[in-house]
């Protein structure tokens, strides 16, 4: 190989590498994230389930980026299934092709298919509605760009859902915030002229 050869190549790999670095393209101004998730419950209380969401976001600026989002999720233990419907929003601390970031969603929850109603067991549902169905899941993870316009993330999250379910010190039905530890992977993309 003669010297020419050698600096061209140098000098695309460079080229290929920058771009590789930069996080989307602010200018087209989205992020959509579908992720899936593993939770095991924590607390006395929490719950096992399985979820998959999906989120558009508009970027702020190049690391920071706010949108609203909507997923499944299937509970094993309380054995009841429900749709969150969320605000989210994700901060990236570089703007890197590898960086890691924390993510909050906030919103409520319809449930459906609910199988333990009423039994007055330990994991049982209410058969009363509670008046609004909270949904919170702060996560943190690491975002790594397959190219400049997908990427793969992967996060540990706190999902939390109000529901009002027996509570066998009181021996009644309360509101409890019910806990999951997930984690979570997913893949990240921009539309363009979204």
């Amino acid at each position: 190989m003669n010297k020419k050869t050698i600096i061209t190549a140098l000098l695309a790999l460079v080229a290929i590498t920058g771009l590789a670095q930069t996080t989307f393209d602010t200018e087209e101004g989205c992020l959509n994230v579908v992720d899936f998730s593993f939770e095991q419950g924590i607390g006395e209380y929490g719950d096992r389930c399985l979820s998959a969401n999906y989120t558009h976001e508009r970027f702020i600026n190049a690391q920071f980026s706010i949108g609203a989002g909507v997923g499944y999720s299937h509970h094993k233990t309380y054995k009841y299934s429900a749709i969150p419907v969320f605000l989210s929003s994700h901060y990236f601390f570089l703007d890197k092709r590898f960086s890691p970031f924390v993510n909050l969603r906030v919103g409520g929850f319809a449930m459906f298919n609910a199988k333990n109603v009423g039994t007055n067991e330990k994991f049982s549902l209410s058969k009363d509605k509670q008046s609004f169905s909270l949904y919170i899941s702060p996560s943190i993870g690491v975002k790594m760009h397959i190219t400049p316009n997908i990427g793969v993330l992967a996060s540990m999250s706190d999902e939390a859902y109000l529901i009002k379910a027996f509570d066998t010190s009181r021996n009644d039905y309360r509101s409890k915030l019910i806990h999951s530890l997930g984690v979570n992977i997913g893949v990240c993309f921009q539309i363009k002229g979204w």
